[in-house]
């Protein structure tokens, strides 16, 4: 089972997020919920980075967010 949270995550890692990327309002149609990944970092004042497919995000873009951490498979090793 897994276990996705609705607050935006605190600890470094890659996430999946699941939502609504910029509102569920768009400019003549509804949004639809997308499937994205998102990589968290710490900044230098203690808070947290969000770069979505590239972008920043940023908490007051998105609209029912949910995140889930990844798992990161076991690696090959390379030589």
């Amino acid at each position: 089972m897994s276990l996705w949270i609705t607050e935006f995550p605190t600890e470094e890692g890659l996430y999946w997020f699941y939502g609504y990327r910029y509102g569920k309002d768009g400019y003549g149609e509804d949004n639809k919920p997308e499937l994205m990944t998102v990589k968290v970092r710490k900044i230098a004042n203690g808070g947290c980075m969000y770069v979505a497919n590239g972008q920043f995000m940023d908490e007051s873009e998105v609209e029912c967010p949910h995140f889930l951490k990844v798992t990161t498979p076991e690696l090959p090793c390379i030589d």
